[in-house]
C-alpha cells in the first residue's frame, strides 16, 4: 500500500514538472512572439563602423516593453559554451528604450577607436526586458511565476586584411581522457570506443563546423553536427567521436566541412 502511495506521489510530481514546463514554454513563446527583431545576427564588414538592429513591438501587445541594451565581448570555452565579459570596444545606443504597442526602435552599434586586430572580433548584443510589470504564468491556483525575456544576438566584426582559414588539431590531453573514463556510462555504452580530438581555429575568422571527419589506420568516421557549431577565431573546441567495432587506434587525419560549403584539412599539432 505504501509503495502505491509513493508511486502516486511521484507521478503527480512528474505531472507537475511537465505542466510547469509547458506553461513556461507557452508563456515565453507568447512574450517572444510580441517582438520582431532584425537582423538576428550582426556582421560588420571590414570597412563598416556602424550597424543597426531594429526591434518592433507587436500592434496587439497588451502593454509597453522597456528594453535595456548591452554589448559583451564573446569568447568560448573548450565545450563551445559562450564566455562573455564587459567591453567598451563597441557602443550601443540607446542603452534603454521603451516601446509602445506597434512602435519600432532602432539600436545602433558603433565601433570605438581604430580597428584593433587582424582577426575577427566577436560580441553578444543583449536586449533584456526590464519592464516594471513582468510577464507571468499561472502554473496552478495561487502559484504564479514571473520571468523576464532576454534576447542574445551574435555580433562579429570582420578581420582587417585577407581572410585566413587555418585549423589545427591534436589528440585530447590525458587529463581529458581520464575525466571521460571516470564519468559513469550506461552499461550498453561501456565498451563503445571513441576518438577524442581538439581543434584550434588558428585562422582569423570563425568557422562553423558542419561535419568533422576523423581518419585512422584502416578506418574513417564522420561526426555530423545537425545545426553546425561555431569555433571562434583563436578558440579551441573538443569533440568526442563514437567509433564502431573494428575502428581502433588513434586518428591521424582530421577534415572539416563548414556551413559555408568549404572543406578544410586541419594540420596536426602546432598548439
Amino acid at each position: 500500500m505504501k509503495r502505491r502511495a509513493i508511486a502516486t506521489v511521484v507521478r503527480r510530481l512528474a505531472d507537475c514538472k511537465i505542466e510547469l514546463a509547458a506553461v513556461l514554454l507557452l508563456a515565453c513563446g507568447t512574450a517572444a512572439a510580441q517582438l520582431v527583431i532584425g537582423p538576428i545576427a550582426v556582421e560588420f564588414s571590414d570597412k563598416q563602423r556602424v550597424a543597426a538592429v531594429s526591434v518592433k513591438l507587436d500592434d496587439n501587445a497588451k502593454q509597453p516593453i522597456r528594453l535595456q541594451a548591452e554589448v559583451l565581448r564573446w569568447s568560448q570555452n573548450i565545450a563551445g559554451e559562450a564566455v562573455t565579459q564587459e567591453t567598451d570596444e563597441l557602443l550601443v545606443t540607446p542603452p534603454i528604450a521603451e516601446l509602445q504597442p506597434g512602435q519600432r526602435q532602432v539600436f545602433r552599434l558603433a565601433l570605438r577607436g581604430k580597428r584593433p586586430a587582424p582577426e575577427e572580433l566577436a560580441y553578444r548584443l543583449i536586449l533584456e526586458d526590464i519592464s516594471e510589470s513582468m510577464a507571468s504564468a499561472e502554473v496552478s491556483p495561487g502559484m504564479v511565476i514571473n520571468f523576464r525575456m532576454k534576447h542574445d544576438l551574435p555580433v562579429v566584426v570582420a578581420p582587417v586584411g585577407p581572410v585566413v582559414n587555418l585549423l589545427r588539431w591534436k589528440p585530447c590531453p590525458p587529463e581529458a581522457l581520464a575525466t571521460a573514463a571516470s564519468t559513469p556510462v550506461k552499461p550498453s555504452a561501456a565498451h563503445s570506443p571513441e576518438a577524442c580530438v581538439r581543434l584550434l581555429n588558428a585562422g582569423n575568422r570563425r568557422v562553423k563546423v558542419q561535419t568533422l571527419t576523423l581518419t585512422g589506420e584502416g578506418w574513417q568516421q564522420a561526426l555530423p553536427l545537425k545545426d553546425g557549431e561555431n569555433v571562434l577565431a583563436g578558440a579551441e573546441r573538443e569533440w568526442r567521436v563514437p567509433l564502431t567495432k573494428g575502428q581502433a587506434g588513434a586518428s591521424h587525419d582530421v577534415q572539416v566541412n563548414t556551413a559555408r560549403g568549404e572543406t578544410l584539412q586541419a594540420e596536426a599539432g602546432g598548439f
